[in-house]
């Protein structure tokens, strides 16, 4: 049976003890993660937490919505069994009932029945993985001709990476570099420091940029490493740093430290030509999941955006 629980209601011992042995070995759903990005959040409990799934939600003009929180790519249901397609359609259907809006994102492996007689509207979305349980020497093969050519540039520009800056560095050159074209929420940056801080103080993330000249920032990078998965969070690049392919070589230099330590490298993909390019440029293949979009809204209301 699914019941509904409020954030006050969660046990939260069963329940990041449930996250905690999900298959995916994806770290967002975990209570301390969600506490960082989001201020309320309720949850859908299988039984006595053998599955649950958190619902992050805010409001607007007195109407209560589920939403996707910065610093998480998927939140679907998290189980300490399998989970089939009747399961996971109960678990939609049971959502549907708390809001009229809804705009949220399936973990890899979990969709809507096509079958089912829903109001939802449902959209793939890429992500891109590559395998590094192996050598170096077997992920550098797999590299695209033009990566290897850019690599090669990279070495005679005596770029140097270090891995003892922290994530306010990285921040701070996103936020020259990207942030005014994004024009992002205030939130944006409060929540993402926040999180950047906490992974690093629970050991589960590491920081590397890329300086070139006299001490010049290039790119940096935030990798969460969680089970057997390693996941490039959070990135920033410089004009400069585009020019000189640092980001090429800090992924690179970051393969050659960290393969056969973790299973896949997660580079949470992205339905932007462009950068799936990039990450499919190191041999990582393509995978999907499921975005699911509901609005129940009456008009005027139905015209509501996040």
């Amino acid at each position: 049976m699914i019941q509904f629980q409020s954030q006050s209601q969660i046990d939260l011992q069963k329940y990041d003890s449930c996250v905690q042995r999900d298959q995916s070995s994806l770290p967002y759903a975990h209570s301390w993660y969600l506490n960082t990005v989001c201020e309320q959040w309720d949850c859908l409990v299988l039984d006595d937490y053998q599955a649950v799934w958190p619902l992050p939600f805010r409001k607007k003009a007195g109407q209560k919505y589920y939403f996707r929180p910065f610093g998480i790519q998927q939140l679907g249901i998290y189980s300490r069994v399998a989970l089939n397609d009747e399961i996971i359609a109960a678990f939609i259907s049971e959502m549907a009932r708390q809001v009229r809006f809804a705009d949220i994102y399936l973990n890899e492996g979990q969709t809507l029945l096509s079958s089912s007689k829903t109001d939802w509207v449902l959209q793939e979305q890429r992500n891109q993985k590559l395998s590094i349980g192996g050598s170096y020497q077997g992920i550098y093969e797999k590299f695209s001709q033009n990566l290897k050519r850019k690599l090669k540039k990279t070495a005679k520009a005596n770029l140097e990476l270090f891995e003892h800056d922290g994530p306010q560095v990285i921040l701070d050159l996103f936020k020259e570099h990207k942030g005014q074209e994004l024009k992002l929420n205030p939130a944006f940056y409060r929540d993402i420091k926040q999180l950047l801080f906490l992974l690093m103080h629970k050991g589960l993330a590491k920081v590397y940029t890329v300086y070139g000249g006299p001490n010049q920032l290039l790119a940096g990078a935030v990798f969460i490493h969680y089970n057997k998965r390693s996941i490039f969070l959070f990135s920033a690049n410089s004009q400069l740093g585009k020019e000189l392919n640092a980001m090429a070589y800090l992924i690179n230099e970051y393969l050659i430290y960290h393969s056969g330590k973790f299973d896949y490298l997660d580079f949470e993909g992205s339905n932007l030509e462009g950068l799936g390019r990039f990450y499919s440029s190191f041999g990582a293949d393509d995978y999907s999941y499921s975005r699911l979009y509901l609005n129940r809204l009456p008009w005027p209301l139905n015209r509501f955006r996040k």
